[in-house]
């Protein structure tokens, strides 16, 4: 993977950024870990799945302390994303990768030369992909689960980054998928990987 060694992609929900982060692995010839860091997190804490899923993009308390990796935190958000920090070091010891979510781009922040990637597109295509197959998210509850996801991820990045989730400034790349596509997208991130110095 040339010079950068993990891509890292936050996304809007419902806005191709798993499946594009795939096609990006697919292309650079690198494993693609998006979910698998849940189950792997959950089997490193002892936490269980249906917990880690409930809890994993809660937001923890703004007042918290810093975590401390070296003991085990009492609050289980914290527990989570103390393990799931574990479980993303070992992964990018393993070699080149991509990794969706899960705060990767600021929990790697001065470990590894990364990429990191914003993707996002308009509300028509939000709304075109959250009614597709794939999602079938009824028409009435479209607005009102994109709303809510994206308030999930981005409170949960917010408050265990102190960065601003899909602020320009947070990424070195922000795709409009709605507009580019995802082949696009894809073709342009590996791209910027290949070409690194």
């Amino acid at each position: 993977m040339a010079k950068i060694k993990v891509v890292t992609i936050g996304r809007l929900y419902c806005s191709g950024g798993s499946d594009i982060g795939k096609m990006v692995a697919e292309k650079l010839g690198v494993p693609c870990y998006d979910r698998e860091i849940i189950e792997m997190a959950a089997e490193k804490s002892g936490i269980s799945m249906a917990d880690i899923k409930k809890y994993e993009e809660s937001v923890l308390n703004p007042l918290k302390k810093s975590i401390n990796f070296f003991s085990p935190p009492d609050d289980i958000t914290e527990r989570i994303f103390a393990a799931e920090t574990s479980v993303v070091y070992e992964l990018v010891e393993k070699g080149p990768c991509v990794i969706v979510g899960r705060c990767a781009d600021f929990i790697l922040k001065n470990k590894v030369k990364t990429l990191n990637v914003f993707i996002y597109s308009s509300l028509d295509k939000h709304r075109q992909t959250a009614t597709s197959e794939k999602h079938n998210i009824p028409v009435d509850e479209v607005e009102s689960r994109l709303k809510k996801y994206d308030k999930k991820r981005g409170d949960y990045y917010n408050a265990n980054t102190n960065k601003k989730w899909g602020a320009k400034a947070s990424y070195d790349l922000c795709l409009d998928s709605g507009t580019l596509g995802y082949e696009m997208c894809a073709e342009l991130i590996a791209h910027a990987v290949e070409v690194s110095k």
